[in-house]
């Protein structure tokens, strides 16, 4: 016996007050379950290529040159660069 059979089967020996709630369960996970489907074709499909496409945009607003203009000691000295307080020696 199929599971569809086993459970036209049950239904059909399951009281009336009780089939109200069998249906509403079965209603609920039907439209979870294609809520879930359209969700998981739809979602990543669509958000990657903006996300790319941020994330393109900002590497290419990212100053390379300026990075090379940074003082060698900075880690050392970000205190003074930041608030003025006295080097540190190397």
């Amino acid at each position: 016996m199929s599971t569809r059979e086993q459970l036209i089967n049950e239904i059909s020996q399951t009281p009336d007050i009780l089939i109200r709630e069998v249906l509403d369960f079965l209603l609920f996970i039907k439209s979870r379950s294609n809520q879930e489907s359209v969700e998981k074709h739809d979602s990543p499909n669509s958000d990657y290529p903006s996300l790319l496409n941020f994330v393109d945009q900002i590497n290419s607003e990212t100053p390379t040159a300026d990075n090379l203009q940074l003082p060698r000691d900075l880690s050392k000295n970000l205190d003074h660069y930041l608030y003025g307080s006295p080097k540190e020696e190397l």
